[in-house]
């Protein structure tokens, strides 16, 4: 092999460094997050969404072989600020969707610094840029695995589409239960999937589903997968030596754009949402005074909340209630009642994970016995008094 070949192969695989490169994949579950259901439902940005745990996985990666160092799962009180201090370091942080979804809603609660920004690598975003086309069709993490490593994704998709909007109604066509999946699980997904893109020096992607119509069902073909070969720049943006044009460009084009992606549409409501993240806000006054009513109270636990647990609060609002309160506390204004009171009700249940955990599965139990629907009613009559003694207490 010549000197300017092992030179080029160097800088696709990485060996010409002195040491190996650190990395931490990450991935990210939500509490709160929104996916479109159906014909004419608008899916709530990443803006509005709530962070409930993260998965990360650390390795090296000596321009040969990617070597697994250690494993860590953020989950408990103020996951978001957790995780960013747990990526806080010189490594480079590899994430499906970091840049797209997960940065976004951490933004919104803490602080994300630019440090970081400039050492992520975002594969969702990377799949769609060397795809080439409007849309990431076949670019999802399920995909990309069965396309890469011939190797199905152990967490199930999301539903692509509301029950009963099929022909025939029901829950034919519908994804199965989430369920409840280690987010290293995709986080070890996404290193492989890292590490072939390496080594292969190519990006596959899955095909389109098939569209329906309201008439004859499933009628037309999806869009067919597909494959490319990575040049040199992408090898050496995959591996950190040139910098993802969507890491550079993230704050002004959520800021002004309301997405990541391009050419993808515009997304006025998280371009506002955006505008109006935690490091742009001033103290939540407003919100801190409703805690501190439902604390004297009794209602919530009378532990110090900090900004972050205020901030998360508003991230269960829907996004325009969201816009509001949020124009609100920068601005000094006062909120409106329902504000007032939509906030207090999500205060509560931010400070009051394991019952609303216990309510969750119950819903869910619920779905297919009994005694799961005779717990949730039970559980419903409940929460319906703790709404109303809540309410009360801010009046």
């Amino acid at each position: 092999m010549g000197k300017a070949s092992r030179r080029r192969r160097e800088h696709r695989q990485g060996q010409g460094q002195s040491r190996p490169l650190a990395l931490t994949f990450c991935d990210v579950d939500f509490e709160r997050g929104s996916c479109a259901h159906g014909r004419g439902v608008a899916p709530a940005p990443p803006e509005g969404w709530v962070i409930g745990r993260a998965g990360l996985v650390h390795a090296e990666w000596d321009g040969d072989q990617l070597r697994i160092t250690g494993q860590e799962l953020i989950e408990g009180p103020r996951p978001a600020s957790r995780m960013i201090n747990a990526l806080h370091g010189k490594q480079l942080v590899v994430g499906y969707g970091i840049l797209t979804a997960d940065l976004r809603a951490a933004v919104m609660v803490t602080d994300v610094p630019d440090s970081l920004l400039r050492r992520a690598v975002d594969t969702l975003a990377f799949a769609h840029r060397i795809r080439g086309k409007r849309y990431p069709t076949g670019c999802g993490l399920a995909a990309l695995a069965k396309a890469n490593l011939r190797d199905p994704r152990t967490k199930p998709t999301q539903p692509s589409s509301a029950a009963g909007l099929r022909p025939g109604g029901g829950m034919h066509g519908m994804s199965p239960e989430r369920g409840d999946s280690d987010p290293r699980d995709d986080a070890m997904l996404v290193a492989r999937l890292w590490q072939t893109m390496i080594t292969t020096q190519a990006l596959s992607w899955g095909a389109g589903n098939s569209s329906w119509t309201h008439y004859r069902g499933n009628t037309r073909p999806g869009t067919p997968a597909g494959a490319a070969v990575l040049a040199d720049e992408n090898i050496a943006e995959l591996i950190g030596r040139q910098p993802q044009i969507e890491a550079a460009e993230w704050a002004q084009r959520v800021r002004f754009e309301g997405r990541i992606m391009r050419p993808t549409n515009t997304d006025s409501v998280a371009a506002m949402l955006a505008l109006h993240s935690a490091k742009d806000l001033p103290a939540p006054r407003q919100v801190r005074e409703l805690a501190d009513a439902l604390q004297e109270a009794g209602e919530i636990p009378p532990d110090p909340l900090d900004t972050e647990d205020l901030l998360t609060a508003i991230q269960c609002l829907g996004p325009r209630q969201n816009i509001d309160v949020r124009e609100r506390i920068l601005n000094g204004k006062k909120l409106t009642k329902l504000l007032r009171e939509n906030l207090a009700i999500y205060l509560w249940e931010v400070t009051h994970p394991e019952w609303m955990g216990t309510f969750w599965a119950t819903r869910k139990l619920a779905k297919t016995t009994a005694i799961g629907e005779l717990h949730l009613s039970g559980l419903r009559i409940e929460q319906r008094k703790i709404r109303g003694r809540v309410i009360d207490s801010i009046e």
